[in-house]
């Protein structure tokens, strides 16, 4: 996405295919911090060639964390049986750290 992270709807369960929004519920823009994080990894242990890709994902972790350290609760981050989404409050720290670890 323009703002160097990634993100997806909550629909693409419903519409089995990847479904985006210019603004996703919760957040500010199109992308999370979880779905970046996500991306990074698979791009990263994938070898990436587009290193400026990878770069603005991690600057995009990087903006979004809080001064606590933390990251904000934000879009649903899971979801079950294709209809019910859930958020695991560990997704925002876990993920984001180990893709910047």
């Amino acid at each position: 996405n323009a703002d160097g992270g990634w993100g997806e709807d909550f629909l693409s369960c419903f519409n089995r295919e990847y479904t985006s929004r210019d603004k996703l519920y919760g957040c500010d823009g199109s992308s999370t911090v979880v779905c970046t994080a996500w991306a990074l990894l698979g791009l990263m242990a994938g070898n990436c060639p587009d290193v400026a890709a990878v770069r603005k994902g991690i600057d995009f972790l990087m903006r979004k964390q809080l001064a606590s350290g933390d990251w904000a609760q934000e879009n649903i981050s899971g979801v079950f049986n294709r209809s019910v989404g859930i958020t695991y409050t560990a997704f925002r720290n876990v993920f984001p750290l180990w893709a910047l670890g």
